[in-house]
């Protein structure tokens, strides 16, 4: 009851501090922020893949709700990119993150941050298909460029286990990292049939050349979370021979690819295919790697055909 509340339960009511601790700066803070996210084209910079199912799942029906509530001219984001598709002739290149047949919503993608192209961002997949009948079965997703052509995997074949099902559904990640801007289709398979896709249109990443740092008085061009090379750098139309680093803590192991693509174009070229033994937390590789061409170039590394990451070399004439 009212009355028998002690005194101090109304001073509960009062600030805790001395002076306002929400100032006109940190007010413009928040305004620029949320002008800004409400210009966002895709998904906010909230959604991390891996370890985070359970915030992908809930803004997944968020998202969806809102599209079927909403208008694109309504909505806070932009949900063009968030539509559904057939996969007809017709509409294969319409921007979709659902595949719906019927009424029924088969397959669902939500990439994680702002994704671009030669970066991995991760992607939550979200298969409407019942555990019971694809528990023996495989998944594997290919992504192909609408201008070019051009093909890769996403995903490689993949067996579906207890720890990706529920009753009536399959939830999966992949690495969602493209070597170039535009267009991109995913299409997703189920023991080698097409079960349905959907369609992003990925934009540029920046294209600032990987910086150098110290390793035990050594110098490495790369990122020390990640990878890197010990080497003179590249000059074009000759070999040149490099000094892997993988940081990957021995989780590293299998078939290593290392794929380039110059700025402004959209040739993907492999210059190197070696392999790596996943056996100690800072792994090496020696290697010889070749660029025809003076300029910036994406280098994208592939182990066991799946995106590990990107960065950006400067070839000398």
């Amino acid at each position: 009851m009212k009355n028998a509340r002690p005194q101090w339960y109304e001073e509960l009511k009062q600030p805790p501090f001395d002076r306002n601790m929400f100032t006109p700066e940190m007010e413009k803070h928040v305004l620029q922020g949320w002008q800004k996210q409400r210009n966002l084209p895709r998904l906010p910079r909230r959604l991390k893949v891996y370890g985070l199912i359970g915030t992908a799942v809930v803004l997944a029906v968020a998202l969806l709700l809102m599209s079927v509530k909403l208008s694109p001219q309504q909505s806070p984001w932009n949900l063009a990119s968030r539509g559904f598709g057939e996969g007809t002739a017709k509409g294969a290149w319409k921007l979709h993150s659902a595949y719906v047949k019927g009424k029924k919503t088969l397959i669902e993608a939500i990439p994680g941050d702002d994704y671009e192209a030669g970066r991995a961002s991760g992607c939550y997949w979200i298969l409407e298909m019942p555990y019971d009948e694809l528990q023996n079965s495989s998944v594997r997703i290919t992504a192909t460029n609408r201008e070019t052509g051009f093909t890769l995997t996403e995903l490689p074949d993949t067996q579906i286990d207890r720890t990706m099902g529920l009753k009536d559904s399959i939830r999966l990640g992949s690495k969602f990292g493209m070597p170039y801007a535009g267009m991109w289709r995913f299409d997703v398979f189920i023991d080698g049939q097409k079960k349905g896709d959907v369609v992003f249109d990925i934009p540029d990443s920046n294209w600032e050349i990987a910086p150098d740092f110290d390793l035990n008085n050594t110098t490495v061009t790369g990122d020390i979370m990640s990878m890197g090379y010990v080497s003179s750098g590249f000059t074009s139309g000759q070999p040149n021979k490099f000094l892997w680093h993988f940081f990957a803590g021995g989780e590293l192991k299998g078939p290593l690819r290392v794929d380039a693509v110059k700025q402004g174009t959209q040739d993907v070229r492999t210059i190197l295919e070696s392999n790596l033994g996943g056996e100690y937390f800072n792994e090496t590789l020696p290697s010889t790697m070749e660029l025809p061409e003076a300029g910036l170039w994406r280098l994208l590394v592939y182990v066991n055909d799946q995106f590990y990451d990107s960065m950006i070399v400067k070839v000398k004439p």
